[in-house]
């Protein structure tokens, strides 16, 4: 794994510095690895639907893997369109069990999607912890039954709110004994 130990926050068509700055911290800190960003343009017409007026995060993820920079470890894609899996109504985000790639949604993370009133400092922490848990996934973790740890299954955004934004003692140990 040599020269592999990065991980990339890669924005999809959009740009929030100021989210993206706390996010890579975040991750970094999270993971004990370096982030870095690597904005993209990317087209992703070819995974909406359009009879759900959604983006089949599957898709999008496969059609990530080559795109992935040669030091990269994991790659976490950020998009601000609304990602469904055909069982589900919709995704916060979706990861292959230590595959190399995740995705996450910032449309259902923001209170106005909702009708309710901005509030910025909910949605970076909502947007945190996603992002910790789909990477989560990609390290090997799987859904935690512990309701306060980030890999916590989030069904609803009251599970995400619920929910801490760490790991439990046990997520922790797997994690550092996986990588």
């Amino acid at each position: 794994m040599k020269g592999r130990e990065k991980i990339y926050l890669a924005p999809v068509n959009f740009q929030d510095n100021e989210l993206l700055q706390c996010l890579s911290a975040e991750l970094g800190q999270k993971f004990s690895l370096p982030c870095a960003l690597l904005p993209l343009k990317k087209d992703l017409s070819f995974a909406f639907n359009p009879r759900r007026n959604q983006y089949h995060s599957t898709i999008i993820l496969k059609g990530l893997k080559f795109e992935i920079p040669g030091d990269c470890l994991r790659i976490l894609l950020v998009v601000d369109q609304d990602l469904f899996v055909p069982d589900l109504n919709f995704v916060f985000g979706e990861a292959e069990i230590g595959g190399p790639a995740a995705i996450i949604s910032l449309t259902r993370l923001r209170p106005e999607f909702y009708r309710l009133k901005p509030d910025r400092n909910v949605f970076r922490e909502r947007t945190a912890k996603e992002a910790v848990h789909e990477l989560g996934h990609t390290f090997g973790l799987v859904h935690c039954r512990n309701s306060s740890c980030v890999m916590f299954f989030s069904n609803s955004l009251l599970d995400t709110d619920r929910k801490k934004n760490d790991f439990c003692s046990a997520c922790r140990r797997k994690l550092f004994t996986i990588r």
